[in-house]
């Protein structure tokens, strides 16, 4: 039945040669839920039609399971539970099995009785290739950032460079900051091999993931000059909002009570103050800056991060062209509109269960204009991406849309038992992330 299905075969080999790329893996804590999850098909994918079977299973040493009081269901894309799955005792473990009827994202929970409040997780997608944007791109998307371009463009981009000293002598670092028209300017830290010759050096923008006060959030000279070692690259890491760098937690903290409170759903009802446009400004302006050092090599420019990083580093190379790979980590702002057709819908999740109501359909109409599903046909970047099938903060139907958009040099790896942080034992064949990152940046770098 897979053979027929020849875009459904690429899915399989994508996912099968990036897991053979880095086997090496280190070990995570054990579970502690007392079952485990296994689809039968091991690379989680299946076609239309085909019955899925979950296998529940206790987990050894982890005491005493009655086989008889498992409860299971099944969510298709993270909207609806299916009333079809069939549970069983199969010997030693029990079985749900279901026939899709229709692509999508299916999760298995199980729980060791109905009043348990622990719960083993796995995740399959059916028919992949056919999952697709909720709702077509706005007309003049290309015009709405044409005009953030043109305001770049009429704005001094001069940049204020503060030297900062970093435990590596051979490598040089400064504070940068670059303006930006109607929203903060660029900050974070800026490195790069001392003395590096001219047009000699490939790039990584390094974005970064949501919050404010969090350290995640927040760019470091460390952090900047560790990539500019590893890869002998310019080196940008830019703070997620442009915060000032360097400060006492209580900014930080005060900008997370304050000002940037929520700050995902501020203004997500026009597509002019929404907030990710500035964001998305600040991306633009960066990329400028890394174009116009003199060191930059003219090819190689990758953008990086994960989550709310992930959705940016998309969001890039959509924007410009410059922009030469991606490697995305369960990337949010992936189909923001899910809900129209009835599944989860990105990171923020704007949009909720009512799509009708004049405030939900404005922004329905808004937040278009930041989505990647719609901003991944104008990539030219090659892409990699990691998904989580038991993600419920950025959902993976929204992230596989994305990824079909985008241009033919492209990866997705799905790891079935992955949640939006860390990597369960379970997944652990599939090889760690940050090894698989690394092989792709180094990929690029010597083409």
């Amino acid at each position: 039945m897979i053979a027929r299905h020849s875009a459904f075969r690429m899915w399989l080999l994508c996912t099968w040669i990036l897991a053979l790329a880095a086997a090496v893996a280190t070990a995570q804590p054990g579970a502690t839920v007392p079952l485990t999850i296994q689809s039968s098909e091991r690379s989680a994918t299946y076609p239309i039609a085909e019955e899925v079977v979950f296998t529940i299973k206790p987990v050894p040493n982890a005491g005493s399971v009655d086989l008889n009081q498992v409860v299971a269901t099944v969510t298709r894309d993270g909207w609806e539970k299916l009333t079809t799955p069939r549970l069983a005792r199969a010997g030693d473990a029990v079985e749900v099995r279901f026939t899709p009827r229709t692509p999508g994202w299916y999760l298995c929970e199980a729980s060791p009785s109905a009043d348990s409040k622990l719960a083993a997780r796995a995740g399959v997608v059916v028919e992949p290739d056919k999952i697709a944007p909720s709702v077509a791109a706005p007309d003049d998307l290309d015009n709405f950032w044409n005009d953030r371009r043109t305001a770049l463009a009429a704005m001094s981009s001069k940049p204020e460079l503060t030297p900062v000293e970093v435990a590596d002598s051979d490598i040089e670092c400064f504070s940068i900051e670059l303006p930006c028209p109607q929203t903060k300017p660029v900050r974070g830290y800026f490195a790069q091999p001392k003395n590096a010759a001219l047009r000699s050096r490939p790039a990584i923008l390094y974005v970064r993931a949501a919050g404010v006060s969090g350290d995640w959030c927040k760019a470091t000279p460390q952090h900047a000059a560790s990539l500019a070692k590893r890869y002998g690259a310019i080196a940008v890491d830019i703070n997620a909002h442009g915060m000032l760098n360097g400060q006492p937690p209580e900014y930080y903290q005060d900008l997370e009570q304050g000002e940037l409170r929520n700050y995902w759903a501020q203004g997500n009802d026009n597509r002019d103050t929404f907030y990710f446009v500035g964001m998305y400004v600040r991306l633009l302006r960066a990329i400028e800056f890394i174009a116009g050092c003199d060191t930059w090599d003219g090819k190689h420019l990758v953008t990086t991060g994960e989550s709310q990083g992930g959705g940016q580093a998309l969001a890039a190379a959509g924007l410009d062209k410059r922009v030469s790979a991606v490697v995305a980590i369960v990337p949010a702002m992936c189909d923001f509109t899910g809900p129209v057709i009835n599944r989860a819908g990105g990171w923020p999740q704007p949009v909720g269960r009512d799509v009708e109501s004049w405030g939900a359909r404005k922004v329905i109409e808004a937040v278009r204009y930041c989505d990647n599903v719609h901003l991944a046909k104008r990539s030219q970047a090659e892409t990699l991406i990691f998904v989580g099938l038991v993600d419920t903060t950025c959902p993976p139907p929204g992230i596989i849309a994305t990824y079909n958009n985008l241009p033919d040099k492209k990866w997705i790896l799905l790891y079935p038992h992955k949640a939006h942080n860390g990597l369960p034992e379970e997944d652990l064949w599939l090889g760690d992330i940050s090894t698989q990152q690394d092989l792709f940046i180094r990929g690029h770098f010597e083409r």
